[in-house]
């Protein structure tokens, strides 16, 4: 079965960024709370919750929604009333049944006190940024020498687990069937998590081929001294989580080669899936 998705190259869309909902830095004159409210999930219940933090003067800043809370910060410098008296009204509303709110904070910066863990569907998922773990990456490669083969395998086969461990818990959730018949669309998780802007350009599931594009990997923009043919530096983590997705995917070995690479000059990392022959 081929799925054809045409095009040799897919320049990348322009997305707008999304802010991650761990802090909000505001100018220190302004004061911050966090409001954490559980309520069912009706039609215009936000709306009516939103009614009363407008007339209230809140100014909504960053936050998150599922079905049941409506988590986010907000800057009530301006409010003209109590905030416990704006709580009392929301808590009023037939479909809100609690409302928790934090501690104000007028320096100008507010952290998440609300929540514990987070979450990414039943699994436990954690937040750092893209140049630390570059720099970790590839912190792991220069230990081993200077050519760094062992640090580049190691690296390798900690992106393969990765890649194997995605596609079994993506696939114990939705079922490895459909995981398979919308690779297009699990591709784009890549995007989603921030890992850069990874494209699928083709795939045959009957030669066990495929080809992604990757704009702005993570793994690569950050590097001092990266982005000249000359450049030793490769996507290795990306590769072998690309390598591991696709074993599963495929249900047998594959082996991935980095044929373009931001790193070593080019527009985008290309990275070509091959099945192994047995």
């Amino acid at each position: 079965m081929t799925q054809a998705l045409g095009g040799v190259v897919f320049s990348p869309v322009a997305l707008h960024d999304k802010t991650v909902f761990v802090a909000e830095l505001v100018p220190s004159n302004r004061k911050l709370v966090e409001f954490s409210i559980i309520a069912g999930n009706t039609l215009g219940g936000i709306a009516e919750v939103a009614s009363i933090l407008s007339k209230h003067k809140v100014n909504i800043l960053t936050g998150f929604h599922d079905a049941g809370e409506w988590g986010f910060f907000a800057d009530v410098t301006e409010i003209e009333s109590s905030i416990d008296d704006i709580v009392k009204e929301i808590s009023s509303l037939p479909i809100v049944s609690k409302v928790s709110l934090s501690e104000e904070v007028p320096e100008g910066i507010i952290v998440d006190s609300l929540h514990q863990q987070l979450r990414w569907g039943s699994s436990r998922s954690m937040i750092v940024k893209a140049d630390v773990i570059s720099a970790m990456l590839n912190r792991i490669k220069g230990i081993f020498g200077p050519e760094g083969k062992a640090g580049k395998a190691l690296v390798f086969g900690m992106g393969e687990a990765a890649g194997r461990t995605g596609f079994q818990g993506l696939a114990d959730q939705i079922g490895a069937g459909v995981v398979r018949s919308h690779m297009k669309d699990m591709i784009t998780l890549y995007a989603a998590q921030g890992w850069g802007d990874f494209k699928l350009t083709s795939l045959d599931f009957d030669k066990t081929t495929a080809s992604v594009q990757a704009f702005n990997s993570f793994e690569c923009a950050h590097l001092e001294g990266a982005g000249s043919p000359s450049s030793d530096f490769t996507c290795d983590f990306v590769r072998g989580h690309i390598t591991g997705l696709f074993s599963e995917m495929f249900g047998k070995k594959v082996d991935v080669t980095e044929t373009l690479c931001v790193a070593r000059g080019h527009s985008h990392c290309q990275f070509d899936v091959s099945g192994v022959k047995q």
